[in-house]
């Protein structure tokens, strides 16, 4: 069992079960969407995780160990006709992974739920000021730091960098 931790928050545990192996998880990551398979364009994000609820992004930042993420517990969705707007979303957060020092991981909690996740047929996974707008170009994406999530994910001078890759997972709850 691993458990994760933050100063404000419960810890969180994750139990790995008889019937499931890493293996087995390795499998069903790969049946999402993964960029280097996949593609990096929103139409394809779109067309491979659009109605399916509670999935979490998972972004490698080029020329770094730098791993930022997100997580809907909500629907992705575009519509023919572009702007969608924006949605409350509790649950959802963004977070930081350190692979030096997994203590220095950050989890990002939403803060305003008013604007937390943003639907537009031209924007990937968008979560307040973090996301993938396609017109920037397909490795492109954007944060910036806002009172949307707390606290900051990213110390950067820009607020655009380039990924490596990216993959979506769908998180399933138990019942």
């Amino acid at each position: 069992m691993a458990k994760f931790a933050s100063p404000n928050m419960p810890k969180i545990s994750i139990y790995t079960f008889f019937h499931i192996n890493l293996e087995h998880a390795v499998e069903i990551s790969s049946w999402i969407d993964r960029r280097s398979r996949d593609g990096f364009d929103v139409k394809t994000f779109h067309r491979l995780c659009d109605y399916i609820p509670g999935l979490i992004v998972v972004i490698k930042v080029e020329n770094s160990n730098e791993i930022l993420g997100g997580y809907n517990p909500l629907c992705w969705k575009s519509t023919n006709n572009g702007w969608n707007g924006w949605l409350k979303a509790p649950g959802s957060f963004i977070f930081s992974l350190k692979n030096e020092n997994m203590k220095e991981s950050i989890l990002s909690r939403v803060n305003d739920q008013s604007d937390a996740i943003c639907y537009n047929q031209d924007y990937g996974p968008w979560f307040h000021s973090f996301g993938h707008y396609d017109p920037d170009g397909p490795k492109q994406w954007s944060y910036r730091s806002s009172n949307t999530y707390q606290p900051s994910i990213r110390n950067a001078a820009n607020d655009k960098f380039f990924i490596d890759d990216y993959e979506v997972f769908q998180i399933c709850k138990n019942v």
